[in-house]
């Protein structure tokens, strides 16, 4: 098995069946590339980390091989992969785990993802009406989200199958690990930094203060190479760069990361500029991209919130309610530029700027939408998303419920910029 079908099948692992939330975008770019995944967990990437009893989301992106010897060199480069199959969570007789393993690597206790709080959603483009299957030669992804509410650094193992044809259909079984998810506890309230200053002779230093309560065993700093830079509340920093602090108590211990060390005596010419994708009304599909201009060598990106907590490193940030933003970008001689204010917005679509509205719900014989504009649409479905009865907006439309059964119904407004849903109850 090669490089390639390890990282494919690692991250198809994830699309575990979930409960419908929400799906993700299929958007990542992947260049020229034949297949591969976004993160990559064979580069070091990984799932961002979560916090117990908090919400939850992350992406992964996949694109599918379009030949089984993207999956495995034994097999010839014409032979074409019909389909991956990610398998069903299931635990045996004998008490083994199969499909998506979470592994606790502290106490080697074992889970399924619905057992930490956590379930994956997929999106498989609608091309197999089996939601675990993705085609050859296809882009997907899958979304991460929940509340978990168990904490812990998890190996995630992942049973696939993928399928081939030679004279007849066959399918070969994998296994895989090292694709990590970690969950912190709440154990610090945030993480000062003071930067160095070369010309000055003036270090760095970086100061933990513990969340309230906290009493911590110990506390121990690393640089981005994982290298231990010293222990205690504060630490000073001689080399700028990106660092984590490791805290334990005797209940939990947790990585937080990405705090930024920079050197303020450098002559720099770095400047970033950031792209906005706003949010739609109800999904968390806001996203941010920066462009950095003029850096030195490779450059790393730290994103924030406007309490100043990390929610993510690299050059994009998806998965974005509305809110305010910035990000601190480090290239490899330790200059850095900061954008402040980066403000998403939740996009509002036509029906709802004008506020329609419908009554009386529950409804009986009939159901009155008022403040429709010229242009949109409206439709009534039932629970199985068939269409009962649909027309065009007009200021006020009179819907006929003397044929439909009582029920659950949603009434969808649709214009140019996009559709919104009403839930109406029917009781004759």
């Amino acid at each position: 098995m090669n490089k390639y079908a390890q990282n494919l099948f690692l991250s198809l692992g994830m699309l575990a069946t979930a409960s419908v939330y929400s799906q993700c975008d299929i958007d990542f770019d992947f260049g020229d590339a034949e297949f591969g995944v976004s993160p990559d967990p064979l580069e070091d990437e990984s799932f961002e980390n979560g916090m117990l009893d908090e919400s939850y989301f992350d992406v992964l992106h996949i694109l599918i091989p379009e030949t089984a010897a993207g999956i495995d060199s034994t097999y010839p480069p014409t032979l074409p992969v019909d389909s991956v199959i990610v398998l069903q969570d299931a635990i045996d007789g004998n008490g083994v785990y199969s499909g998506i393993v979470f592994t606790d690597l502290a106490t080697a206790e074992v889970f399924h993802a619905g057992d930490i709080g956590l379930e994956v959603v997929f999106n498989n483009n609608d091309d197999s009406p089996n939601d675990g299957t993705f085609l050859g030669g296809g882009q997907y992804c899958g979304a991460i989200q929940g509340t978990p509410n168990r904490a812990g650094l998890y190996r995630i193992s992942i049973d696939v199958q993928a399928w081939a044809t030679i004279f007849t259909p066959f399918n070969v079984p994998y296994t895989f690990d090292n694709f990590s998810l970690r969950v912190n506890c709440p154990l610090i309230a945030g993480v000062d930094v003071s930067n160095a200053n070369s010309l000055n002779g003036v270090q760095g230093e970086l100061t933990v203060t513990l969340a309230e309560g906290v009493s911590a065993t110990e506390i121990a700093w690393f640089n981005s190479s994982g290298l231990q830079i010293g222990t205690g509340n504060t630490v000073t920093v001689a080399n700028p760069g990106t660092f984590s602090v490791l805290v334990t108590t005797e209940e939990c211990q947790s990585e937080f990361g990405g705090w930024v060390v920079i050197d303020e005596g450098l002559d720099c010419t770095i400047s970033a500029e950031v792209s906005v994708t706003d949010a739609d009304e109800n999904q968390s599909n806001g996203a941010l991209e920066v462009e950095v201009i003029d850096a030195e060598g490779s450059w790393t990106a730290t994103w924030f919130d406007d309490s100043g907590l990390i929610l993510g490193t690299g050059p994009s940030l998806g998965g974005l309610d509305g809110g305010s933003f910035s990000v601190l970008v480090v290239d490899s001689i330790g200059c850095s530029v900061e954008v402040e204010g980066i403000e998403v917005v939740t996009r509002l679509n036509e029906a709802d700027v004008l506020s329609w509205s419908v009554f009386p719900n529950p409804a009986n014989q009939s159901l009155i939408i008022t403040g429709l504009p010229i242009g949109v649409t409206w439709s009534l479905f039932d629970l199985s998303g068939q269409v009962v009865t649909s027309g065009f907006g007009r200021s006020t439309e009179v819907v006929n419920l003397e044929n439909c059964a009582e029920g659950l119904y949603l009434l969808r407004v649709a214009g140019g910029k996009g559709s919104t849903f009403r839930r109406i109850l029917v009781q004759h």
